[in-house]
């Protein structure tokens, strides 16, 4: 879908005036200009905080298995100098 947005000055920025129909979630994006083309991209940006709640909520609904955190028998390693 291709529509216009109006361009402005505020101090000593340029911003833009999104369409209802363009409009972004959140208070960041990212953004990108192509230096070849000029085209600009806008990417929301998330918050801190949303990927640590979609990171918990993965967690909650993973399906581990009762195996996984039990003790194992295994050998040991043969000792490396590190350095």
């Amino acid at each position: 879908m291709l529509s216009s947005a109006k361009l402005f000055k505020t101090g000593h920025s340029q911003a833009v005036r999104l369409p209802k129909t363009c409009r972004l979630p959140g208070n960041e994006v990212w953004v990108h200009k192509n230096e070849v083309t000029g085209v600009v991209t806008l990417t929301p940006k998330k918050t801190s905080t949303e990927g640590l709640d979609e990171m918990f909520r993965l967690l909650a609904e993973a399906d581990v298995p009762e195996a996984f955190m039990t003790e194992r028998d295994n050998p040991e390693g043969e000792f490396r100098e590190i350095f």
